[in-house]
Formats: C-alpha cells, structure tokens, sequence
C-alpha cells in the first residue's frame, strides 16, 4: 500500500494522524496539492507552498510516515 493511499483511510480516525490526513485533504481539494503525493512530495510541497507552517506540517508528516512504516510491518 502507498503511503498516500494509507494516509486517505486515516481521514476518519480521531487524533494526531487523522487531523494531518484531513489538512492534507483540503490541500488536495482546494488545488493545492496532488492527491497522489508520496511522502517526499508532501514535504517539498509544504517547503514551498506554506513555508510559514513548514515545520509543524513536516513534523506532522514523519509522525504519520512512522505510524504507517509500523503498519507494514504486520503484513
């Protein structure tokens, strides 16, 4: 499974990686990002595009990126 893909079923989950998924959502649905993104795009997309949240968006992304390595794990 693709990051990405992992990250859009996490929408309706309660917490810190929902709450990312949602914020990159609404990136996707105003245009302002892809909805196919990896990992490494979304964080150059949130370098380039909301420099002033950079660092919480980049913060949120490894903690979600982590969440999901530990899913593959089991499979």
């Amino acid at each position: 499974m693709r990051f990405v893909t992992w990250l859009w079923d996490q929408l309706d989950i309660p917490g810190s990686t929902g709450s990312f998924a949602k914020i990159c959502w609404d990136d996707v649905n105003n245009g302002c990002a892809h909805p196919t993104f990896s990992a490494p795009q979304w964080l150059h997309h949130f370098e380039n595009k909301h420099p002033d949240s950079k660092d919480k968006l980049r913060a949120m992304l490894i903690r979600a990126f982590q969440e999901y390595m530990l899913s593959l794990e089991g499979k």
